[in-house]
Formats: structure tokens, sequence, C-alpha cells
């Protein structure tokens, strides 16, 4: 409600956001085939309601104030859930499938939810598209309405790093343990060598402190991933010498077996495969681990988003559960 106890108009937000977008009255007039008194209009308007300045003029044209760029993001969301409703009605009046755009970074794209995706899809009631992403753009592609969900992570060790505000909705699905890749050779003590291959088979058989390793070289990850090595490191005591950078795990074990350096995995990277000569060692510090989730826009209820959140959920209890235990 404004100040003046008058509801607030959602066509004078998606207006307002509009202006901000296209930098000129004009111009967001001719964008939404208005005439540009009639845009005045309803920002003087808005601007009576709520008291405030919401619109500068400029030399260059216009832009929002601190209040304008405020309300604008409103509009941002109406316009998003308006595009959204479009897409909706034109698939019903077509008789076509529900669709959803899922994005997640790689190890979980090829684990969790490609797996996730073969009990959605097998009904044929459902058209998923799937793309990789990692954690901040991801939430970006869902927040601007480009994506429907996505899955994303959180290091314990960087605690509330994903940029998640209230227009979006967090489900954690549960936790994947860190795990430091080195070559067999390389590992003190006694390790297996023949039977399964993968973190199952390793993991249990020893664990390392961080520090042992801090004269090793690194292989950091996403720039997220190497953010959570620097600050484990840290806590470790020492700053590691990272000589490469790769996002790809099939890279990161390639440079590993080669004796180039070591590296820190998640566990869920280890279940597609390990190879035969590699060990993923569990960490002895509580904050090896990530935490696995699923982002929406609050309010997002379609029937399609709530079946693929509940066959994540499903998906997840029985892969992360056997990765932690």
């Amino acid at each position: 409600m404004g100040d003046s106890g008058t509801q607030l108009s959602a066509q004078a937000l998606l207006t307002l956001w509009r202006i901000g977008r296209e930098g000129s009255f004009s111009a967001a007039a001719r964008a939404m085939g208005w005439t540009q008194p009639a845009i005045s209009q309803q920002i003087t308007r808005l601007e009576s309601q709520t008291g405030l300045t919401l619109v500068d003029r400029t030399s260059h044209g216009v832009e929002l104030t601190a209040a304008g760029q405020m309300l604008a993001r409103h509009g941002a969301m109406i316009a998003e859930r308006l595009d959204q409703a479009e897409h909706e009605l034109a698939d019903y009046k077509r008789h076509r499938l529900a669709r959803l755009r899922v994005v997640a970074p790689p190890s979980i794209c090829s684990t969790i939810v490609a797996r996730a995706m073969v009990g959605l899809c097998r009904g044929g009631a459902l058209e998923v598209s799937l793309d990789q992403a990692e954690p901040p753009e991801a939430v970006a592609l869902v927040r601007s309405g480009k994506a429907d969900l996505a899955v994303v992570f959180e290091h314990r060790s960087l605690p509330h790093s994903l940029p998640v505000d209230d227009s979006l909705d967090w489900e954690p699905l549960g936790d994947d343990p860190l795990l430091l890749l080195t070559r067999k050779a390389d590992v003190p003590g006694p390790v297996p060598r023949e039977g399964a291959v993968g973190a199952a088979s390793v993991v249990r058989e020893q664990a390392c402190d961080l520090a042992d390793w801090r004269d090793a070289s690194w292989i950091a990850g996403c720039d997220t991933c190497k953010a959570n090595l620097l600050a484990m490191a840290e806590a470790a005591g020492f700053t590691p010498q990272i000589r490469h950078a790769t996002d790809d795990y099939w890279t990161t074990q390639t440079l590993v077996e080669m004796g180039v350096g070591v590296s820190i995995v998640p566990a869920l990277d280890t279940v597609n495969h390990l190879q035969a000569d590699l060990a993923a060692l569990s960490l002895r510090d509580p904050k090896a681990s990530r935490q696995v989730g699923a982002l929406t826009r609050t309010g997002d209820e379609r029937p399609a988003v709530e079946a693929c959140l509940a066959e994540l959920r499903r998906v997840s209890t029985r892969l992360l559960r056997g990765l932690s235990s």
C-alpha cells in the first residue's frame, strides 16, 4: 500500500522498470506500445503516491533514483511472471508438454540432475532442458526468469556466499563431502590398489589432514571452488601453491594422474568415474563439504516445478546419503 492508502499499480511498477531499462521515457513508450504522455502520467501518479522522486532527468536521458531502483526490481519480477504466463498459455492452447529449463554445475548435472531427469521425462508429460552453469550464473538465470530451477552448491567454508534474496526459494538437498584427489602412489600408508573404483572404496580406507599437503602443488576448480580451497588452506595454516585451475573434472584427474599436483574435489565427481591409480581421500575437517540445494523463484508453484523438486529430493537422498556414509 502507498502512504495515501491507495494500492500501488502493477502497471506503473512495470513501466518504471522499463524506463530504467530503456533509459528514457520515449524509448520505454515505444517498447511498451504506449504514448510518452501516458508513460509520464503513470510515473507522476506513482511519485505522488509514494511521496518520493523515482526518476531523475539528466542531459543523457533519465536515471532511476535509489527509491526508483527499489520499486523497479518489483517491476522486473512482474515482467518475468507475465512472460511466464504467456508461455504457459501458449503451451496450453497448443496442448504442448510442460517445459522446464534446469541449470546446474557439471558435477551435479552428471549425477543428481541427470538421474532425476530420467524419472521426470519417463512419463512424457514434462519436457526438460538442461544446461551447465556455475552457482553465481545459475542463480542469476533463475532470478531473471531465463531458467526455472537451479541445483547448486554452497561450501561450508564460505557460508552465505550464494547471492540469494527474497525473490528466490532455497531448498537444501543434502551434503556432498569434499575429498583430496591424489595419486595412490603418493599416499603414505596402505591404500587399496585393486577392486572397486570410486569414492566408497577408497575414502573409507584413509583420511588425511589438509595441512599434510601444504608443500604440494594444487589444481583449483571454478572460481567458487578456488575460493573454498583458499579458505580451507588458510584455516589449516598455509597458502596453497596453485599451478592450474579448471572446472573440468576429467582434466583435473589427468593432471593429478600425471603428477602435476593434487586437488580438492566433491564426492559427486567420483560417482561416475575415478581412475584406478588415483585416491580420493576424506579430509579431517568439519567444513570439508558443500551443501547441495535447489533454487526456484519465490511463489513459483507450477505442478511441473513441484514434480521436478520431488524427483530431485528422491535422487539426492539416495545418492548423497551414500556418499556421506
